[in-house]
């Protein structure tokens, strides 16, 4: 079964360099490895001692290397897109888009790095793929995309449901009715098409909040500010459901900074890593601590049926900067510029919201029977 490990944590404090070390340790396992990153800048390929490309390459024993370009898959992506679309609507050769005009629209090389790693996931040609991103909250939004695309067929998937291009037409009458008949849909085929969003978004949420498939330590150095901001990444996880096993303390070796970093991220173990230095890599990979073990974490959530209560584990926050609300069978929490909605269990959707307050690093919900009006 491949797994992947990715990192989070403040920028600039050796994400590439431990993202490596990490490839390099499992490679030396005996493990089939891919190192993927999609830094444009050119720290890997001097890491690596290798230039790296849009195609998986070798560049040690079990070890591959690729670069992630966004350009390069969304020209891939775009000839794909093109194929799926001829199947439901005529496209006209006078009208044809090429993919080296496509400009890049924000936010939306996250979806191709996304795909890309689905791919790669799928091809089951590596047991373990280490992820070289960002590490920032972008990373986390793009890590979260399956569980916020299952949210979104949820509550919009009646709106598909019998979907008939035909009765909108009559609905609607004249010129505008004429286009659309014309355009001569597969109403059957784009179910079809739904249908196949649907299983690779299940395929996406079996990975994400299993560790065995995906997991990420965090990284930080003992600078108060990289702390704090890995601390918050820390919290921001939990938002997508991304399990945190552990923290790569980069450069920390004094006692007082393992002491205070062991007490911060309580109860994720802290292991300090040496510098990399002359690509001695040795000293790192004996630093490194077991990737095999999946340590015991705190869960994301946790609900006490017999209290009536629901736990939130948001470390790193505070109690302004986390809002809760309930809307039907869900709760809605918002904490770390992300929203995530928690579907009730049945014996608590009939309940209402008594109370919330936020207790480091939980939010605590309590529930009591919905009060009839009078």
């Amino acid at each position: 079964m491949s797994r992947i490990i990715t990192f989070i944590g403040k920028a600039g404090i050796g994400h590439t360099t431990l993202a490596i070390a990490t490839a390099k340790w499992f490679s030396q396992q005996g493990k089939e490895v891919l190192f993927a990153t999609h830094n444009p800048s050119p720290n890997a390929e001097i890491l690596l001692k290798t230039p790296l490309t849009h195609i998986p390459q070798v560049v040690a024993p079990n070890l591959q290397a690729v670069q992630l370009q966004a350009t390069t898959m969304l020209d891939q992506t775009w000839e794909e897109i093109k194929k799926l679309l001829s199947l439901y609507i005529p496209m006209p050769e006078s009208e044809e888009i090429y993919s080296g005009e496509l400009i890049l629209l924000p936010g939306f090389d996250s979806l191709l790095y996304f795909n890309a790693m689905r791919q790669y996931y799928q091809s089951g040609e590596y047991d373990v793929m280490v992820y070289d991103g960002r590490g920032d909250l972008e990373t986390l939004r793009m890590l979260g995309i399956p569980g916020m695309l299952d949210w979104y067929f949820q509550r919009f998937g009646r709106m598909f449901e019998g979907f008939s291009l035909h009765k909108i037409a009559d609905s609607i009458g004249g010129p505008i009715a004429s286009a659309i008949v014309s355009a001569n849909v597969d109403t059957e085929k784009v179910q079809q098409g739904l249908e196949q969003i649907r299983s690779w978004i299940a395929e996406g949420m079996a990975v994400v909040g299993d560790a065995g498939k995906l997991t990420s330590y965090l990284v930080t150095s003992n600078e108060p500010g990289a702390i704090a901001e890995t601390k918050w990444l820390w919290g921001s996880a939990q938002q997508v459901n991304l399990i945190v096993s552990g923290v790569l303390a980069y450069q920390c070796q004094e006692s007082n900074d393992l002491s205070n970093l062991q007490q911060v991220f309580a109860p994720l173990n802290v292991s300090p890593i040496p510098a990399l230095e002359e690509h001695n890599w040795h000293p790192l990979l004996e630093a490194l601590p077991d990737f095999n073990d999946n340590h015991q974490v705190p869960s994301s959530i946790k609900v006490d049926l017999e209290s009536r209560q629901l736990f939130v584990f948001l470390p790193g926050f505070t109690k302004k900067q986390v809002k809760l609300t309930q809307y039907g069978k869900e709760l809605t929490v918002e904490a770390g510029e992300q929203r995530r909605n928690i579907f009730l269990p049945p014996d608590l959707q009939k309940l209402s919201i008594k109370a919330g307050k936020f207790e480091e690093p939980y939010l605590i919900v309590a529930f009591e029977e919905k009060q009839e009006q009078a």
